[in-house]
C-alpha cells in the first residue's frame, strides 16, 4: 500500500501527489525489491524525482540497506545533471561548491524526514522541481553569483530610489520589455528571477550569450568605434545580433508566458 502524506492543509485536508506518482507508485508497489531497484535504475525511461523521494525518505516502505542504495546512488546521479544546467561554471563562480551545497542540503533533509515522524520534505514529493528550484535560489542567496557571472545582475542595482519610490532602471526596462511583455516590475520577483535565467541557459550558446549581453547593458551597435557592442564582443554584424536575439525573445516568451498559467 502507499504510502500517504501526513501533511495536511490549514482545512485539515491532506496534501495528494499528482495523479500520475500515485498511479506510479502504486504500479511500483507490486514489484519486488530487486524489480524496484531494477526500475528505478533504468536510464531509458527514468523515473521521475518525486518516486525517489517517496522510497528515500519513507523507512516504512521496508528497503533494505542493499537496495535503498543503487536507489540513492541513481537519485543522487541524476540530481548533480539537473544542477549542472541550473548551476554553470558558465555563469557563476564557485558553481562546483554551490551545487555541492545544494545537494548536501537535499541529502541531508531527505536522512533527517526518513529517521523522524515528521513530513517536513511533503512538498519534494508533489512538486520535486519547484521545491529543488525554492532550494537553489535560498542557497544562491547566501553563497551568490556575482556580478559578472549572473546574467540578471549588472554592476548597478535593477532597481533604484527615486522621488516616487523604487523603479527599475531605464536600462533594463528597455532590455526585458520585448520577452517579458511591459511589465518589467517582475525582474523584482525572485521566483520570476530565477525562471527567467533557468529560461536563458537552456537557449543555444549563440543566442544566450547575446541574451545575457544585452542585458548588461550593452548596445547592440554604435558609431562610435570606442563604445564596446554587443555585435563587437560576438565579432558579427548587428543584423546577426538583432536575429539571434528574436530567435531567443521567441523561445523566452514561450517559457515564461507557460510558468504563468
Amino acid at each position: 500500500m502507499v504510502i500517504p502524506l501526513k501533511k495536511t492543509t490549514k482545512e485539515g485536508e491532506p496534501y495528494h501527489r499528482r495523479a500520475e506518482i500515485e498511479d506510479m507508485l502504486n504500479e511500483l508497489d507490486g514489484l519486488s525489491p530487486e524489480q524496484l531497484v531494477e526500475r528505478l535504475m533504468c536510464t531509458q525511461h527514468p523515473m521521475p524525482f518525486e518516486i525517489f523521494i517517496y522510497y528515500l525518505r519513507h523507512n516504512e516502505t521496508g528497503l533494505a540497506a542493499k537496495h535503498l542504495k543503487p536507489i540513492f546512488t541513481t537519485f543522487y546521479s541524476r540530481l548533480e545533471v539537473a544542477l549542472r544546467k541550473t548551476v554553470s561554471e558558465e555563469w557563476l563562480d564557485h558553481a562546483v561548491s554551490i551545487r555541492e551545497e545544494i545537494a548536501e542540503q537535499v541529502i541531508e533533509m531527505i536522512a533527517k524526514d526518513r529517521n523522524s515522524h515528521e513530513d517536513k520534505m511533503y512538498y519534494w514529493e508533489t512538486n520535486f522541481n519547484h521545491a529543488l528550484a525554492n532550494l537553489r535560489k535560498d542557497v544562491l542567496k547566501k553563497l551568490g553569483p556575482t556580478c559578472e557571472t549572473d546574467p540578471l545582475i549588472n554592476s548597478e542595482p535593477l532597481t533604484y530610489e527615486s522621488d516616487s519610490g523604487e523603479d527599475i532602471r531605464s536600462e533594463v526596462d528597455i532590455a526585458v520589455t520585448d520577452f517579458i511583455n511591459p511589465n518589467p516590475s517582475k525582474l523584482d520577483d525572485a521566483a520570476f528571477r530565477l525562471c527567467l535565467m533557468d529560461a536563458i541557459n537552456e537557449l543555444p550558446e549563440d543566442e544566450r550569450r547575446a541574451v545575457c549581453l544585452l542585458l548588461q547593458g550593452i548596445q547592440i551597435e554604435s558609431q562610435d568605434p570606442d563604445v564596446m557592442t554587443i555585435a563587437t564582443a560576438l565579432d558579427c554584424t548587428d543584423r546577426t545580433v538583432r536575429n539571434r536575439l528574436n530567435r531567443a525573445y521567441k523561445k523566452l516568451r514561450v517559457v515564461l508566458q507557460a510558468e504563468e498559467l
